[in-house]
């Protein structure tokens, strides 16, 4: 049975224009992104025309283009799910029917993921187009896909659960940027902070980086995990050459992998950070009935006890 909360933001919204003119905005962007590369892509050669090599590069200027907006466009979808409901005065109706906290909050939570899905599913059609010169594979769009959802997952869990503590839908959007920003550019400061710092000392005993002190904040960025993925499936090897750099020869077969598969440990990061912050949402989303159930709990301990 469909979550009453998902039924219900489905219906309610497709009914206006702006699912639909965010869908067609989406579309504008990917498709402008794709023209623009072609356009420049042909004017590189002399006869304007274009090597099917470069097709790769068309799939992931779009990859790159579809996981910025989903990044972009995710806290506001979310962050407003709770403090919306709140603004408009229509939390208590929620709140008293027989729905537990976390069905709520996974409505809400799967209802932004649902459009996600929406709008990368009508963006098939252009991708297709690096399908049709045979440089990408099904898998490699259902693995971008895959991470796609799982960002997704873990924005939209930090979101609702920000939604839920604030009452203004402006202050966690902004929050969220701020987190987002930290994880996308903070690590990467993190990790190139003592590396600038040993240049500027003339100190090289700090200057190349260690294995064991990146790989865990590095993990936590999704731009690192999108590079290492689309890295793997156009066989590049940036990502496992660096990989290697830190581990200055002391390498064993299980840091090998990690550096291989950064992509999957930061998809696995996702989900657990995702589930983390919807177990906490559902402690604030009616924290009242949370109180509430616990002191009758307690009393029926006690009475039991007398008993």
């Amino acid at each position: 049975m469909i979550n009453p909360v998902l039924r219900r933001e489905a219906i309610t919204s497709l009914r206006g224009w702006r699912s639909y003119g965010s869908i067609a905005i989406y579309l504008m962007i990917m498709c402008g992104g794709a023209a623009i590369f072609f356009n420049m892509a042909t004017n590189s050669y002399y006869n304007f025309s274009f090597s099917p090599e470069v097709m790769s590069l068309l799939y992931i200027v779009l990859a790159s283009i579809q996981i910025t907006l989903v990044v972009l466009s995710v806290p506001a979808l979310a962050a407003g799910s709770i403090s919306g409901e709140r603004e408009r005065q229509t939390l208590d109706l929620l709140l008293v029917t027989k729905l537990s906290p976390l069905s709520i909050v996974l409505g809400k939570l799967m209802s932004s993921i649902a459009f996600i899905l929406l709008l990368m599913c009508s963006a098939l059609p252009v991708f297709s187009v690096a399908f049709y010169f045979g440089n990408v594979s099904v898998g490699g769009i259902l693995l971008i896909m895959l991470f796609t959802l799982s960002t997704t997952f873990m924005l939209g869990g930090i979101s609702i659960f920000l939604s839920c503590i604030y009452k203004k839908t402006v202050i966690s959007i902004m929050i969220v940027y701020i987190i987002v920003g930290i994880l996308c550019f903070g690590t990467i400061l993190i990790v190139m902070l003592p590396y600038m710092l040993g240049l500027n000392n003339m100190d090289m005993k700090y200057s190349d980086p260690q294995f064991w002190d990146i790989y865990p904040v590095i993990v936590c960025n999704p731009i690192a995990g999108f590079g290492s993925l689309i890295d793997g499936q156009m066989g590049m090897g940036v990502a496992n050459g660096f990989m290697k750099y830190s581990l200055e020869g002391e390498e064993t077969k299980f840091m090998l992998w990690l550096g291989e598969y950064l992509w999957l440990m930061h998809m696995i990061f996702q989900i657990v950070v995702g589930w983390i912050f919807v177990f906490l949402a559902t402690k604030f989303v009616n924290p009242v009935r949370d109180k509430k159930y616990k002191k009758e709990k307690k009393e029926k301990k006690q009475k039991g006890g007398n008993a």
